[in-house]
């Protein structure tokens, strides 16, 4: 009997966060052995992440581990490691999130109780990670409706939108997964297994549990930082127009650019984080303008990317944080 839900943890020089991950969820997947799995995908660490997952294999025989000595970007990770896993849901969960004691008996439960949704999306904690610890504890979506969380697709994205983002609040069908292969675009940065799955989801019932189930960790530093313009500026309305475009929403990329490229302040900070990598942003600032309909910001574009001082950028951003 195959299993119901894969738990796929792709890594990444993160040993000492994937431990303290792997020690919440493996009693959690243990206790419910006949209906869940673990997958753990290494994207060619050089830590001490293959020796510690070794280990763990001695340990817990059942426990899956792929090492890949081919190093990808974040997208091609997540893509490959669904690749490795057989469960009829899947979740892609971060290697420093740290589940709940029940987050996966409550996902059972609602996949029981609701076999035909497409997609689950759980609201969450999140905290300012303090090296292995965490501060500044809050909800992530403030709202609590006591009521069926069952909602369409169109619902889910105008609802959330970037934030299902978040892989490890995201369970999807694996045949969602494989239907939205044919999607699959490099234009969606960063974001190209979330346009999978809910391009895959199409006329599926979606369900959000809104009690949180994890604590999402908000490191200073994360490897797709320096790519976070890329991501925010061209992937995501990418993403959301072709949503639109393919039937899945109705609205979305309206709704991106009103709700999340909205707001001005939020467009400088973001923008700032081409400070990082100016050789990588410079010939790319027409391509960041794309979806910016206003002078101003097409030529503060220009200016941020070309003038904004790197370290003045990375001592706001510690100070703030």
């Amino acid at each position: 009997m195959g299993k119901i839900l894969s738990v796929v943890i792709p890594t990444l020089n993160r040993y000492e966060y994937l431990k303290r991950t792997l020690a919440q969820m493996l009693p959690q997947v243990e206790r419910n052995a006949g209906e869940v799995e673990l997958v753990v995908c290494c994207n060619a660490s050089k830590d001490e992440t293959d020796n510690y997952m070794k280990e763990i294999l001695v340990q817990h025989p059942d426990v899956r581990y792929r090492y890949f000595d081919e190093y990808v970007e974040v997208g091609a990770s997540l893509i490959r490691s669904v690749g490795e896993s057989q469960g009829e849901y899947v979740v892609l969960w971060g290697d420093d999130d740290i589940p709940f004691p029940y987050f996966v008996e409550t996902v059972l439960d609602i996949i029981r109780k609701h076999p035909d949704v497409g997609i689950i999306h759980c609201n969450r904690l999140s905290g300012k990670d303090t090296k292995y610890g965490m501060r500044s504890l809050k909800v992530h979506d403030g709202e609590y409706a006591e009521k069926d969380g069952t909602l369409t697709l169109d619902e889910l994205v105008q609802k959330f939108t970037i934030s299902l983002g978040f892989i490890s609040s995201l369970i999807f069908r694996r045949d969602c997964w494989e239907k939205g292969k044919s999607n699959f675009s490099k234009e969606h940065y960063g974001y190209e297994h979330l346009a999978m799955i809910v391009s895959g989801a199409k006329g599926r019932k979606c369900y959000y549990y809104c009690l949180p189930i994890e604590i999402q960790r908000n490191p200073l530093e994360r490897d797709f930082t320096v790519k976070w313009p890329l991501y925010h500026f061209i992937g995501v309305p990418n993403m959301m127009k072709d949503f639109d475009k393919w039937g899945v929403t109705t609205s979305a990329f309206d709704n991106w650019n009103t709700n999340r490229n909205g707001s001005f302040v939020h467009f400088i900070w973001n923008m700032m984080f081409t400070s990082l990598d100016k050789t990588m942003y410079k010939p790319m600032c027409k391509k960041l303008n794309k979806y910016q309909d206003s002078w101003i910001r097409r030529c503060l574009t220009y200016i941020i990317v070309w003038g904004m001082p790197t370290k003045i950028f990375k001592g706001m951003r510690k100070k703030l944080y």
